[in-house]
């Protein structure tokens, strides 16, 4: 398939916006109540994403039309504990169905690993949901290790 990747631009953000919708419709289980003002807050984050400089937005796209974005970030979490502070993460990443199965997705993951390298950052982490199994796949098969897990319970009134 001939595509393309670019890093995305503030023109991005409207296409980038309705991508990680889908994502969130993809993994939301209902479980958790999403805030009354969701919508306005993720394109108020997904704004500031765009102008972090510790942020990469990259998008993928075939005959002018978007159709994937990874967007990921780098944390430093300098407690003493760990030799390199500083961790890459993978906040989102979506390929439109339709376009899935042809490497994109691996594609964006590796351009986001070597830029990661390339400013010295050792490890990256990302997350999805338990019931994901495609992304569990996709991640297992990128050498992405199940290294902790995070349980929720709700307190009821």
């Amino acid at each position: 398939m001939d595509h393309s990747i670019a890093e995305a631009c503030p023109e991005d953000l409207e296409t980038i916006y309705h991508l990680t919708l889908k994502l969130h419709d993809h993994e939301d289980d209902g479980s958790v109540k999403t805030h009354e003002h969701f919508e306005i807050n993720l394109k108020k984050w997904l704004k500031h994403e765009l102008n972090n400089p510790r942020t990469l937005i990259l998008i993928a796209k075939y005959k002018n039309k978007t159709i994937g974005f990874i967007s990921a970030t780098s944390l430093l979490n300098d407690n003493g504990f760990l030799a390199s502070p500083i961790k890459g993460i993978i906040q989102l990443l979506w390929i439109e169905p339709e376009f899935r199965k042809h490497s994109i997705a691996k594609q964006l993951v590796n351009n986001v690993e070597r830029c990661f390298k390339e400013v010295g950052i050792e490890y990256v982490e990302c997350s999805y949901t338990n019931f994901n199994e495609q992304a569990k796949h996709f991640w297992s098969k990128l050498g992405y290790l199940e290294n902790s897990i995070s349980a929720r319970k709700f307190l009821a009134d």
